[in-house]
């Protein structure tokens, strides 16, 4: 008989409790934990996938409220109660955990899984320490698990605000482009090693004058590192609470003819393909300048220790976006002259 799905919504006591007959039964524990917000297709693969890692899968869930910390005053779309129904109606899923806190750290705590499942956009050494703590004292294995391209809350969420994927022909081309916009508020959730290879693979993918590519990027995983730098930047506070922060930089020894202009239009060009290859693959992205302020270039270049033909051109805040800024452009007919400078 199909136990209902409010019988699999339970307490952490409850939880607790549930656990300890699985295991008397002889059964493996699996946990992961997440928002699943506007449950779709990709969840239920992944979930799928989870559950096959061991006999039982339970589903910590964020509350309301830790889902407003974790991704901004938008989110959720769906509530919390409405979303633990959701899960727990999967046959896959075998229990469902309500948690109040940003962390799942004491659900970990409790339960001791033997296995913890995750995305694969995480890897061991990307896991929130406390929580990657706690599961290694309980012994659990790490298992992670490859997400559906294409599908994801956020992408069903441009779709429902009219900012779908573009179709060639379809008169769309350009929608990537148009909601490129600045993103200043961010998601906790961290931004793998793999996701920013191939945002930098977007960047050095830029035009270079003479293909002299004078560019370097000084990517800042340290989180003292990130608010130091976002010191030095009057408008850039944001970079001390973002996942990832990225110094873009030119090498004045490289650049075209030794000139610092060839220079700034080439790392400029790596920029904006920068913050496009972010927009592509879902992150969010802000450019804080950093030449031509003297303040800046010394502060960046003593934090990052920067010899003096490397000029820090500019700092990226980048993450999984807390904000989502509607699409636009700033198109002005009166700013485009054919064959010569329009008379005043």
């Amino acid at each position: 008989m199909t136990l209902s799905p409010c019988k699999k919504i339970k307490t952490l006591a409850e939880a607790l409790e549930w656990v300890e007959q699985e295991r008397q039964a002889g059964r493996r524990i699996a946990v992961t934990n997440g928002v699943f917000d506007l449950l779709h297709r990709g969840h239920v693969e992944y979930l799928n996938r989870a559950a096959q890692e061991a006999d039982s899968l339970i589903v910590a869930l964020n509350s309301d409220r830790s889902v407003h910390q974790l991704k901004g005053p938008e989110r959720p779309v769906v509530n919390e109660h409405d979303r633990a129904y959701l899960l727990a109606g999967l046959e896959c899923v075998a229990a469902v955990v309500i948690f109040d806190d940003v962390r799942a750290t004491e659900v970990f705590r409790v339960l001791k899984p033997e296995v913890y499942v995750k995305g694969g956009d995480y890897t061991e050494e990307s896991l929130d320490r406390e929580e990657y703590a706690v599961l290694k004292a309980a012994g659990a294995q790490f298992r992670f698990i490859p997400f559906i391209p294409g599908r994801s809350t956020t992408s069903v969420i441009r779709h429902i605000r009219g900012e779908a994927e573009p179709v060639i022909g379809s008169g769309t081309e350009l929608a990537p482009v148009l909601a490129r916009r600045s993103v200043r508020q961010f998601q906790l959730r961290p931004v793998s090693d793999d996701l920013l290879e191939r945002i930098l693979q977007g960047a050095m993918a830029a035009p270079s004058a003479c293909a002299k590519d004078p560019w370097e990027f000084i990517v800042l995983k340290d989180e003292a590192l990130r608010r130091a730098v976002a010191g030095i930047l009057p408008h850039g506070p944001f970079l001390a609470e973002a996942p990832a922060g990225i110094i873009v930089c030119g090498d004045l020894q490289v650049a075209h003819g030794g000139e610092l202009s060839y220079l700034l239009q080439d790392c400029s060009a790596a920029i904006e393909n920068l913050l496009l290859s972010a927009q592509l693959l879902g992150l969010g992205a802000c450019w804080l300048g950093i030449h031509p302020r003297a303040d800046r270039i010394a502060g960046v270049r003593h934090l990052c220790n920067l010899p003096e033909n490397i000029v820090p051109v500019a700092g990226i805040a980048l993450g999984w976006p807390a904000q989502h800024p509607a699409p636009r452009t700033r198109f002005n007919p009166f700013k485009v002259h054919i064959n010569g400078y329009r008379d005043a």
